[in-house]
């Protein structure tokens, strides 16, 4: 995750040093995570058909593959922009299909009495190296370049290979293959539209995950134009969110039981949109980092609050389809945030774009939210 980190905030810097261009930030990120929008929930049925640790495997091989391709082409000085939009589209692809297995995979590797927590530790992983991933990226662009950055994240694949090799005494679930993934993905949807609970949820963790790209996206924008950086100021204000994340974390592992989730989740994504709304606004770069710390903890105690509740009252044999619908909320409409924002930023301005977002959230989030406390 730490490799992952590093290129997730290299990448844009490349494109942005490449071709100066808000527009085509957004269409990058866009390309990079718009499968998730539409493949996740069919992916969801995969992971309920297959092995997921095997479907695992395959994903992260290939991820490993596509960040060694990039790593050449950057170092050698033949990258070009169709390159990157070839490569994110593949990424694209490919993590479609690993996130909800990896998300399902969590109750197999340590069973329900413990899934709680296991989430909870998987959201300090993931959050952890968001601090630690973007600082090292700084440095390390500004040391070696972007292509370095990459090569590092190839190499950290082979770890994580090994390790899922070495997983041989997962508890895994039964799978009925004599139904198809066809009727399981549609099984899977109307379950999803059944549950009041799960189905609100999901549409928050949507407003979120789309407001959210809005930030990360004209990132590279901030540091330069607004703040006047260089790539360590990129890494400053990306691990910021990170430290935001990871105190997010605690707070959800220190709570005792998933009574008052539901307020917790909705009060969050309040958070979350005003957090964006100061960052926006602000001159001062204690105060944007300061605000982009709550944000990260806003924003990822809305998450890991969701997925603890969704996956918790979720029935074993739809675990994978209901992570697909999760993953495709959470990450599948970051993309259609991405695309909006280059457009907004061409055609506004940066830090007015973010506050659109950010208000737009908030007047959402806090109509959404009077719906779940009516039920």
């Amino acid at each position: 995750m730490v490799g992952s980190w590093i290129q997730i905030t290299a990448l844009p810097w490349l494109v942005y040093r490449l071709t100066n261009s808000v527009m085509l930030l957004g269409l990058v990120a866009f390309l990079s995570q718009i499968f998730v929008l539409v493949f996740s929930p069919i992916a969801g049925a995969v992971a309920d058909h297959y092995n997921k640790r095997k479907l695992l495997i395959l994903t992260q091989t290939l991820l490993m593959l596509q960040a060694i391709i990039l790593a050449a082409l950057t170092i050698s000085g033949k990258i070009q922009i169709s390159h990157i939009i070839i490569l994110v589209t593949f990424i694209g692809v490919v993590f479609a299909l690993d996130m909800p297995a990896r998300q399902a995979f969590l109750i197999e590797m340590v069973g329900k009495e413990d899934l709680m927590n296991a989430i909870v530790l998987n959201s300090a992983i993931v959050n952890g190296s968001r601090l630690i991933g973007p600082a090292l990226a700084g440095i390390l662009i500004a040391a070696v370049g972007e292509g370095y950055c990459f090569l590092l994240n190839g190499i950290s694949f082979i770890y994580v290979i090994v390790v899922l090799f070495m997983m041989t005494n997962v508890s895994i679930n039964p799978v009925d293959k004599a139904v198809s993934v066809t009727k399981k993905f549609f099984a899977g949807f109307e379950y999803v539209r059944s549950s009041k609970t799960i189905s609100s949820i999901l549409f928050l963790c949507a407003m979120t995950g789309l407001i959210s790209a809005f930030p990360m996206v004209l990132m590279p924008v901030f540091v330069k134009d607004v703040f006047h950086l260089d790539a360590s100021g990129l890494g400053i204000f990306m691990s910021a969110i990170g430290v935001g994340a990871i105190l997010g974390t605690v707070k959800v592992a220190a709570r005792k039981s998933t009574e008052g989730l539901e307020r917790l989740i909705v009060n969050s994504a309040i958070g979350f949109g005003l957090g964006v709304v100061a960052f926006s606004i602000s001159k001062n770069i204690f105060f944007a980092v300061s605000f982009l710390i709550l944000s990260g903890y806003f924003m990822i105690l809305q998450m890991a609050s969701s997925n603890t509740l969704i996956q918790l009252i979720t029935s074993d044999d739809m675990r994978g389809r209901v992570m697909g619908f999760f993953t495709m909320a959470f990450m599948g409409f970051a993309p259609i945030g991405s695309l909006a924002s280059g457009f907004l930023a061409h055609k506004i301005s940066t830090p007015l774009t973010v506050v659109v977002g950010g208000v737009l959230s908030v007047v959402i989030t806090i109509i959404v939210g009077k719906e779940i406390f009516a039920k």
